[in-house]
């Protein structure tokens, strides 16, 4: 089927990166945010702390509507994963990935019997059960997300298989949708979401229906991906890495809470690294806890541990000052 194109909303040449590169995958993410208009006029004026463009943006954009905005050619491209690998890996699988946002509030937060988006509690974020879904146990942090429209998922479908056909992409993505694969994606050629290379993130939403409507669609069909070979580079599924958050929140409750917080922050910026420790059952009220590293690099946790002004740091053991 044609897919109808917008252009209106294109970006000058300083909001990407210009130059035809191969193109081997399409990437699925959605906006947390408004409308299209409203996305790339954040995306125009996002600047880093340094006042340089972050040259952050995808190739297309679908409204609520269905309507496709293509904002640049998407030969070029522009940065859209934010990965912590090395550098020629990240910019080898930046480039050679077309990037499709669904215009999309994202996950919701609930709070006494309503809804609201942007995890703010506001009469300006209520969000409507009717316009939600229930993931049916815990996503990304979130139980509740924004539902995709019929419009947006049918004309998602319409553009992956095009570009599929276009740029001979395989018509196939990971078989376990909602997991967290990693770096064991670096050299996979088909479509994928967002979610699958970084951990914190939850786009696209984990609605089986946009998976089901690109299998219809355009004949893309799941396929098994193999995890990475080191014993910290395994796949991590979703459910796993909520049951780790919930074993490390009982583990940090039971020690000095000033210790904790600092274990608390520790485990936060590890993350950010795609690194996941499984905290021990610490004395109650101590202000040192055992560890073990589940996924990601051990040399993280002594060189954040130390930044952020732990006392001691060893292979499997934190401690925090008395002071």
């Amino acid at each position: 089927m044609t897919v109808h194109i917008d252009r209106s909303l294109w970006l000058p040449e300083t909001e990407y990166f210009p130059g035809a590169q191969n193109k081997t995958g399409i990437a699925i993410h959605h906006t947390v945010g408004g409308s299209a208009r409203s996305t790339v006029r954040w995306w125009r004026d996002d600047d880093n702390d340094t006042g340089r463009r972050r040259i952050v943006a995808t190739a297309y954009i679908i409204d609520e509507d269905g309507t496709v905005f293509e904002l640049f050619d998407p030969t070029a491209w522009a940065y859209q994963f934010g990965l912590d690998w090395s550098a020629t890996a990240r910019l080898r699988f930046e480039r050679r990935f077309i990037g499709i946002e669904l215009a999309s509030q994202g996950g919701l937060i609930e709070e006494n019997g309503e809804l609201y988006c942007y995890d703010v509690v506001s009469p300006h974020t209520w969000k409507p059960y009717s316009e939600a879904f229930h993931v049916g146990r815990p996503y990304r942090g979130y139980q509740w997300f924004d539902r995709y429209e019929t419009t947006q998922l049918t004309a998602l479908g319409d553009l992956v298989d095009a570009l599929c056909t276009r740029f001979a992409i395989p018509r196939r993505y990971p078989d376990a949708p909602f997991d967290y694969y990693g770096d064991a994606l670096a050299d996979f050629e088909g479509v994928i979401g967002h979610a699958m290379v970084r951990s914190d993130k939850s786009d696209p939403a984990p609605d089986p229906n946009l998976w089901r409507m690109l299998e219809h669609l355009a004949a893309v069909r799941p396929a098994a991906v193999t995890p990475s070979g080191a014993p910290n580079g395994r796949r991590l599924t979703s459910v796993a890495i909520e049951a780790l958050f919930k074993n490390n929140v009982g583990r940090i409750n039971r020690m000095d809470v000033a210790a904790g917080s600092l274990v608390k922050a520790l485990l936060m910026e590890l993350e950010r690294r795609r690194t996941y420790l499984r905290l021990k059952t610490p004395d109650s009220g101590a202000h040192a806890i055992s560890y073990e590293v589940v996924k990601g690099h051990r040399d993280h946790v002594r060189t954040l541990a130390r930044a952020l002004g732990f006392e001691r740091v060893t292979n499997g053991h934190l401690e925090v000052s008395h002071a």
